[in-house]
């Protein structure tokens, strides 16, 4: 009984510090947010930029964070970095419509306007899934549509005859379909990020190469903000190429930002 009771109060003396910490680091950020804040209230846009990279690098990375430093970075004048974290925020919160509209007036200035790219049906899947919700929020709405799946069968499977259970059968069926669509939204969208790295260019303008490296002639330029795939990426020169999927050329790496998991 003694050393139940100890277990029990070690386990809660560790919970209880754990807590505090998270309080803690919780209240810090949410202190650094306001001074980031503060910066850009007045008019500090530059060091109001690095306490918001400061705050992300300190793993406080959320929407709101993205979406202020795009803003901070749009008063600079920087609209390749701006489109970045408009997308890292948009990724967070698809469904936000400052986001949405913010993002939307960043690409609108930005000097290389490509057309829109008609992808395949998966990408077109993925897309669409893409402005409903978030990776997370997919991802816990399939696992809790199985589970209502799994509880559903569940209970048709136990009850006797009757009208009870032709609805509990409609339910069961309506329960299936939406975890399929669920499930098909979340693979597309994996497959499709995990096939392609989007970037942002984010030099004033840059010289497409037609291999790695700077001695090679060049085929164009691009500006900041120029929305493109990135590919192979190999001695410091990352392989891009523009909406339509074809490769046309390379750039070199610290020109541009991808939008997620960093290469």
């Amino acid at each position: 009984m003694k050393k139940t009771l100890t277990t029990i109060l070690i386990f809660l003396g560790l919970a209880l510090i754990l807590g505090l910490l998270a309080g803690r680091s919780l209240l810090t950020q949410t202190a650094d947010m306001s001074v980031a804040n503060s910066l850009a209230a007045n008019g500090r846009y530059a060091d109001a930029a690095q306490a918001y990279q400061q705050l992300i690098d300190q793993g406080a990375a959320d929407s709101a964070v993205y979406y202020n430093l795009g803003n901070a970075y749009m008063r600079l004048g920087n609209v390749g970095q701006a489109i970045v974290n408009y997308q890292r925020a948009a990724r967070l919160d698809p469904r936000d419509a400052d986001i949405q509209a913010n993002l939307a007036a960043a690409r609108a200035q930005a000097i290389d306007q490509f057309p829109a790219e008609t992808g395949n049906p998966l990408d077109n899947f993925a897309v669409a899934a893409s402005r409903v919700a978030s990776m997370n929020e997919m991802a816990l709405l399939a696992l809790g549509l199985w589970f209502g799946f799994g509880l559903l069968w569940f209970i048709y499977r136990q009850s006797g005859h009757g009208r009870q259970r032709d609805v509990l059968q409609f339910g069961v069926i309506i329960a299936g379909l939406l975890v399929v669509l669920a499930v098909g939204a979340l693979g597309s969208r994996l497959v499709v990020e995990n096939g392609r790295q989007p970037g942002v260019i984010v030099a004033d303008t840059v010289s497409v190469s037609a291999e790695p490296s700077a001695i090679m002639n060049t085929d164009f330029d691009l500006h900041n903000g120029a929305e493109v795939t990135i590919g192979e990426v190999r001695g410091g020169w990352a392989q891009v190429s523009l909406p339509g999927g074809q490769v046309n050329g390379w750039v070199p790496v610290e020109t541009i930002e991808p939008i997620h998991p960093a290469y």
